[in-house]
């Protein structure tokens, strides 16, 4: 088994529960999330399976839904989205809590919420989280915008599992970069 089918198969099992996962809450890495100025999402309804092992294989570019979330403000609980299912840019609530970071976007009475839940691949090197298990879901309970931990503990096991990433925390983008590498101001 390749490295990257090996890695794809222990996010996946993370996101199920298969194997433990760290609670982002436990290593602050909600802090670095909630910070990222993107954060990339891909859900997945169906997956392969290794016929070595029995384990689940993620197949890049096969996700049922992808998201992308940017301008991400915790503190005034928004940020924007944009996802492969619906047309444009959207305003959505962002709310942290001990548990995970939830984005939940009202469309007409259904809410769309993607919940970040834990840290399956943390680089000890950086002291960052690299992938974080997350769910999507689509329901109907308003009850996602006052206590959105109870929904996901209510909904996350019939939920499409997926991964998220946010960008690089502390490096600059290239396009703020001179040539010779030092920050634009």
């Amino acid at each position: 088994m390749t490295l990257q089918r090996l890695l794809c198969a222990v996010y996946i099992a993370g996101a199920l529960g298969v194997v433990p996962a760290a609670s982002a809450a436990e290593r602050s890495e909600f802090a670095n999330l909630a910070k990222a100025r993107y954060v990339h999402c891909a859900f997945y309804k169906n997956y392969e399976t290794d016929a070595a092992t029995g384990d689940p294989i993620l197949v890049e570019g096969r996700a049922d839904a992808l998201m992308h979330f940017q301008g991400i403000d915790v503190k005034n609980e928004k940020a924007r989205a944009i996802y492969t299912r619906m047309s444009g840019l959207r305003d959505v609530t962002v709310m942290q809590t001990d548990k995970a970071i939830h984005f939940i976007d009202n469309v007409a009475g259904m809410y769309v919420m993607t919940t970040v839940h834990s840290c399956i691949n943390f680089d000890e090197a950086r002291g960052i989280c690299v992938t974080y298990g997350a769910v999507n879901s689509r329901l109907f309970d308003s009850a996602v915008l006052t206590d959105p931990d109870k929904v996901y503990d209510r909904i996350k096991a019939d939920a499409d599992p997926g991964f998220c990433d946010h960008s690089f925390i502390g490096i600059p983008e290239a396009s703020h970069l001179f040539p010779n590498g030092t920050p634009k101001n």
